[in-house]
């Protein structure tokens, strides 16, 4: 970690893009602990009000209500701007949180690059799904050059009780993972970010780490494998399955499967591009094992942590959360292909690994079957004959940006 000193940014405007659970926590938090926060909730419904209407309309003249579960104190915060105009909630803000799905990334940054101050910084939480090929992207075809950074995972265990209301903040990881772009911002971003989410953070040296990163990635898709798999329609669902606390011995062989062939793509990224990942596995590597990672990010909370099994059913704050299943009806159930688990952590998620693979000449036969199983379920084709097919969008792969490999020792050079 740098011992160099940089500004506080105690006090400062900050501004937080959407307006779901983590929105929610850091408008009541980050308010809570003297921080302006402008918030652009520019999503509505179909047929609905906007998020920001909604903020404007549901807040408490006392703030919203933030409980703090596991402190058992509560906090009230209210945002300092609400609007669905990035051009009055932007301007200003030094540091530009985006706690959103993968797939709204491109259409975020769009709206809100244009009203950056020149020298604010953009943070993507979290940020798999390569956050830093699409924000490069996004500056050259708007021709600014804004800082970026991306976090994984996301930090926050949350929930909207009523919404702009009251949240149930549950947890707050141990730690997280950080990289810049460029990469020799890291020290002076990670420290201040560290000071406003109130948390440690991890200083990576690209954005490949924070990708490769065996989060929603890894663990949906391979839980989801051993979940349901090829054979689902053979068994019979009387309710919802919970998602981490009943895994089974399958999804356990999926999930670390899936892990180690991940740890193979990233070994053969580091040599292939040298210092991009850093190092490998171990208790405190860039790109560690599964269950050393989750035991990492989630410390305590986590009280075995052998098997990726183990961290999945003793973790505190995985505690009760559901499943990707729909009700067809009454007590009948099946997997929901349209949930997120498989439309984002598919095309914006496990393809990118897949995409680093192919470009790395890795093979990663288990990988390859869950994509099969998944896109026969889902109606894509991610993968034609074994290779990727960049005409299936959307999709987060190298092939997708028309990257080789040449293409992203240039990237991480430049950008270093």
């Amino acid at each position: 970690m740098s011992t160099k000193e940089f500004a506080s940014t105690a006090g400062s405007t900050v501004a937080v893009c959407g307006g779901g659970n983590a929105a929610h926590v850091m408008v009541g938090d980050l308010g809570s602990r003297g921080y302006k926060v402008n918030l652009f909730a520019p999503f509505t419904p179909p047929g609905g009000v906007s998020e920001a209407e909604q903020w404007k309309t549901n807040l408490p003249k006392e703030g919203m209500k933030l409980n703090y579960v596991t402190k058992g104190k509560v906090e009230y915060g209210s945002p300092n701007v609400v609007s669905a105009s990035a051009a009055e909630a932007i301007p200003g803000a030094k540091y530009i949180f985006i706690p959103l799905p993968v797939f709204a990334h491109r259409a975020v940054l769009l709206d809100i690059v244009p009203h950056c101050d020149d020298d604010a910084c953009i943070v993507a939480m979290p940020a798999t799904g390569c956050f830093d090929w699409t924000a490069n992207q996004v500056m050259k075809e708007l021709g600014r050059q804004i800082d970026v950074a991306g976090v994984a995972p996301l930090p926050y265990v949350c929930r909207t009780l009523d919404y702009a209301k009251e949240t149930n903040f549950m947890g707050l990881k141990d730690q997280v993972g950080m990289a810049t772009l460029p990469a020799g911002n890291i020290d002076r971003v990670a420290s201040q970010v560290e000071e406003i989410l109130g948390l440690k953070v991890k200083r990576y040296p690209s954005f490949l780490p924070i990708t490769l990163t065996p989060t929603n990635p890894i663990m949906h898709t391979g839980r989801l494998m051993g979940m349901f798999g090829p054979n689902w329609r053979d068994n019979k669902y009387d309710r919802m399955i919970k998602f981490y606390d009943e895994t089974d011995e399958l999804s356990n062989t999926w999930l670390h499967r899936l892990d180690d062939e991940n740890q193979l793509i990233a070994k053969a990224a580091e040599e292939a591009i040298g210092g991009s990942v850093g190092s490998i596995g171990g208790t405190d590597g860039n790109v560690m094992h599964i269950n050393n990672y989750l035991k990492w990010t989630y410390g305590e909370d986590i009280s075995k942590w052998d098997t990726c099994k183990d961290c999945f059913q003793t973790n505190k704050q995985f505690a009760g959360v559901g499943s990707p299943m729909k009700e067809v009806s009454e007590g009948v159930w099946e997997p929901d292909f349209k949930n997120r688990y498989f439309q984002e952590d598919f095309p914006f998620g496990l393809m990118a690994n897949r995409g680093l693979a192919e470009l790395l000449g890795v093979k990663t036969p288990y990988m390859d079957e869950v994509i099969m199983w998944a896109q026969s379920e889902m109606g894509k084709k991610y993968l034609v004959d074994g290779k990727v097919n960049p005409d299936e969008k959307p999709q987060m792969t190298p092939q997708a940006f028309g990257y080789t490999l040449e293409d992203l020792r240039g990237f991480y050079s430049t950008h270093a």
